[in-house]
């Protein structure tokens, strides 16, 4: 488990629209028992997204956009084996994050 890993998401029933969590905690916290996750949304799912406040990743070929505003903690016991990484959109997503703490 890694800052910027990808998973299943947890809730099942929320997979339709949000297949995926994007874990964004830093590793340097690897000792605690929870991750804080951005859930990944499906196209069309909602509405209004902007490419600086939510990236677009892919993940298994399908285009998914991150949604900071969903942030949420998950046990590591409920992640299990994560499916992809995003380390290659780092920037994107810090920028993302920095928007939504700090409004730039």
């Amino acid at each position: 488990m890694a800052r910027l890993d990808i998973y299943l998401n947890p809730i099942v029933p929320d997979r339709s629209g949000f297949p995926y969590v994007l874990e964004i905690q830093s590793d340097l916290l690897y000792r605690f028992t929870e991750r804080v996750c951005v859930p990944l949304a499906r196209s069309g799912t909602i509405a209004g997204l902007t490419e600086r406040f939510n990236p677009t990743l892919m993940v298994d070929g399908e285009p998914v956009r991150m949604h900071p505003l969903g942030i949420s903690v998950f046990f590591v016991r409920e992640l299990n084996k994560p499916v992809s990484s995003a380390k290659q959109s780092a920037l994107e997503i810090d920028n993302a994050m920095d928007m939504l703490l700090r409004g730039y």
